[in-house]
This record gives C-alpha cells, structure tokens and sequence, in this order.
C-alpha cells in the first residue's frame, strides 16, 4: 500500500491509477465531473489545496480506494520526529462519541 505524505505523492496515485484504465486527463476529468486542469494540476504536484470533495471525486471516478491510519503522538513526542506514534483506534473513539452524545 502506498503512502501518501505529500500532493506529489497522491498525484502520482492518481497518475498511475489513470493511465493503468487507459484514461487522458480529459475523460478522468470528464467522468469525475472536474476539470482537466485539476487533474493536471494534482498529477503533477501543483494542487496542495485541492478540495478534498474534488479529490475524492476522481479517485472515485478512477476505481481507486483511500484508506486512512491515524496515530496520534502523546504530547512529550510530539517534537521527537524518532519516537514512535501511539496507536489510536479511530472506530472505538467515534463509538465512545456517539455514545456520549445520545
């Protein structure tokens, strides 16, 4: 599974995932409902601060899936860039939330 740190790297995501379908920029574009020059943009780096809506909309229209992992380092990590992040279970804080909140 790829990891994504930068525009760059989700660009070359969507790169790779558009050309492996066959797709010009023009009809990805067409079939997420974005512009060409979005994806140009975004392919190529350009775009960090795409919208997210406009994003996930051509990855959608590409057949590719997302998936996010979220470690959430405690505070006395948090300017040690070598420490390992704690786990964080994102599913059991949304449950405990919505518990809460009944």
């Amino acid at each position: 599974m790829e990891q994504v740190r930068t525009p760059a790297d989700l660009g070359a995501i969507a790169r790779a995932t558009r050309t492996a379908r066959g797709w010009t920029q023009q009809e990805a574009a067409d079939a997420a409902g974005v512009s060409r020059r979005f994806v140009n943009m975004l392919e190529g780096g350009q775009h960090s601060n795409a919208e997210v809506w406009r994003v996930m909309a051509l990855m959608n229209a590409l057949g590719a899936t997302l998936h996010a992992a979220v470690a959430v380092q405690p505070v006395d990590q948090a300017t040690d860039r070598s420490a390992t992040p704690a786990e964080f279970d994102l599913d059991a804080h949304l449950e405990n939330f919505r518990k809460g909140n009944q």
